[in-house]
């Protein structure tokens, strides 16, 4: 029999109250301030479980922690963080092929360190270190997720393949400007369209909207379709575990990740691999393209061609 069994688990309590607080913190944050961290940590920031944020499931978390350490409930304690660091290994894979969220690794930090601490405190007074396959998967992923961060070359996920679009747009079902340029563009075969997610009701419209492209409708069609319809009104309890709902997830979390390196605005446009800036919120995509040469941009939309020219430098007939 452990004699640690039964005992108060001082280590465990200590880092449940910091992920305690913490929690609260970025709850009271996003709730009095209305702001994350930075623009990376935005990217997860509507993601939520039967509308609650990770945040309130990260308190409701630390609390049974920090009150199952009271009692010395180590093998409780062991379960729940076993569970706990598995789910965060799900989350390094998405922001491996994301964004680093610094809130989310410092979140995970206190997971493993929990998870750590209660079998170290566990163990027999003689025992070695403890050591887990586990907490082994999640430090690898650690590591490959800081050296990806400076990964600023990922590709997003349109709506539909095109090889080789001369142009891409990143815009949200909810972005009015957004509207007004897909309705003008949406029949140019070299322009791929990348769905991001402006507010919470963005995920059920892209969704329908997937659907829509599936049953035969143009892209235009498919999103005045889901404003008439506002799939958001007709979500049911289990569609959020879903595993389509999940996997679209992905790909808008990859799509906004993009646009939260480059700029803070949607629509956010690229011509053959370099950012324009809209002028104004309702503009022809060929007129919204602001360069600082004088290369023609109308004549080069559309076209699969490599951009060039500059003074120094001009483009050969």
């Amino acid at each position: 029999m452990n004699p640690l069994r039964h005992k108060f688990l001082p280590i465990s309590f200590v880092i449940a109250v910091i992920g305690l607080f913490f929690s609260v913190y970025n709850i009271l944050s996003v709730f009095l301030f209305e702001k994350v961290c930075t623009d990376n940590c935005s990217v997860f920031a509507n993601f939520t479980i039967m509308g609650f944020s990770l945040w309130w499931l990260g308190a409701i978390f630390f609390a049974g922690i920090l009150i199952l350490s009271l009692f010395g409930c180590a093998y409780v304690i062991r379960i729940l963080t076993a569970a706990a660091l598995f789910f965060d290994i799900f989350l390094l894979l998405i922001m491996v092929n994301t964004t680093l969220c610094i809130v989310c690794i410092i979140a995970g930090i206190l997971l493993a360190c929990s998870y750590y601490a209660v079998r170290y405190e566990n163990r027999r007074p003689i025992a070695p270190y403890p050591k887990t396959l586990l907490l082994s998967v999640w430090f690898f992923l650690f590591v490959l997720l800081i050296g990806s961060a400076i990964n600023a070359n990922q590709r997003g996920v349109p709506f539909i393949e095109i090889e080789n679009p001369s142009t891409k747009i990143f815009f949200s079902p909810s972005c009015m400007a957004c509207k007004d340029i897909l309705e003008k563009e949406h029949t140019n075969k070299n322009i791929a369209w990348f769905p991001v997610e402006e507010n919470g009701n963005d995920i059920w419209r892209i969704m329908y909207m997937w659907e829509r492209l599936e049953a035969g409708d143009t892209l235009y069609q498919a999103l005045l379709n889901s404003e008439k319809r506002k799939p958001e009104e007709h979500v049911d309890f289990f569609d959020v575990f879903s595993f389509r709902y999940f996997v679209i997830q992905y790909r808008i979390w990859k799509n906004t990740a993009i646009v939260k390196r480059r700029t803070s605005f949607i629509p956010y446009i690229e011509v053959f691999g370099a950012p324009k800036d809209l002028p104004v919120q309702t503009v022809r995509l060929e007129q919204s393209a602001v360069m600082e040469t004088e290369t023609n941009i109308s004549a080069l939309i559309g076209k699969e061609t490599t951009l060039c020219g500059d003074e120094a430098k001009p483009c050969e007939e």
